[in-house]
């Protein structure tokens, strides 16, 4: 079977010949990364399947619909690691001694030769404060759509993007950090931009049903028809 000017059927840019696997039938757009068969209806295509919609709102995230606006809440304590408390504490406690003999005993080179454990201390408290007590607010209305962090900004990063800029929105696993050499996954939501941008809207979510619900909601909301994308779980 031959595939003579084959355009997608999401961005109806050009596929090239490298991004075609005859074998499989499939394709995929190099631009946006949408996946599709390339079987003709004759043939037999079928449909590509839709994802499962989810009906039960995962714990931890809080939804309001109005006609006009969509708003959702996420916690994060509710994916919180309790390795990481539990390390940031241990971290913490065994600093604790040095820090109270080097200042008792004025011996301020003891202080500075622990200054960078101590910055690093600090860093995990704040980024386990931030996970127990942190709140993303996702907006969405005709316009925009608005991701915000409160009351902790620091490693949380917000968003204001155009609702007509978006082309598709898709959650990625990626690898977070490792403990033992051993990988600790989570998961990212992740918009993909009209101008073939990618942005990655929301990381660091540890349960896969609160990050696949988001994306679910806005889609929805947004009449953002979901397709497959390369690499999405």
């Amino acid at each position: 079977m031959l595939y003579k000017n084959l355009t997608c059927p999401s961005c109806e840019k050009k596929i090239l010949s490298s991004d075609i696997n005859i074998n499989k039938a499939i394709a995929k757009c190099s631009y946006c990364h949408v996946v599709f068969d390339l079987k003709p209806e004759d043939e037999g295509r079928e449909t590509p399947p839709r994802k499962e919609e989810i009906f039960v709102i995962p714990k931890g995230i809080e939804v309001l619909k109005m006609f006009s606006e969509l708003n959702i809440e996420m916690t994060w304590r509710y994916g919180a690691s309790k390795f990481l408390f539990f390390f940031a504490v241990l971290w913490n406690a065994f600093l604790v001694p040095f820090i109270l003999i080097g200042v008792l005993s004025q011996e301020y080179m003891m202080l500075i030769f622990i200054s960078g454990h101590v910055a690093v201390g600090v860093g995990l408290i704040y980024y386990c404060l931030s996970y127990l007590f942190n709140t993303t607010y996702i907006t969405v209305d005709e316009y925009n759509l608005i991701i915000e962090h409160r009351p902790f900004k620091l490693f949380f990063k917000e968003h204001h993007i155009e609702v007509k800029q978006i082309e598709q929105l898709y959650v990625k696993k990626y690898v977070a950090s490792t403990t033992n050499n051993q990988p600790n996954h989570a998961y990212m939501l992740v918009a993909i931009l009209k101008n073939k941008d990618e942005i990655n809207i929301i990381k660091g979510i540890h349960k896969p049903s609160q990050a696949l619900f988001i994306e679910q909601e806005i889609e929805n909301f947004a009449n953002i028809k979901d397709r497959p994308v390369d690499g999405e779980i």
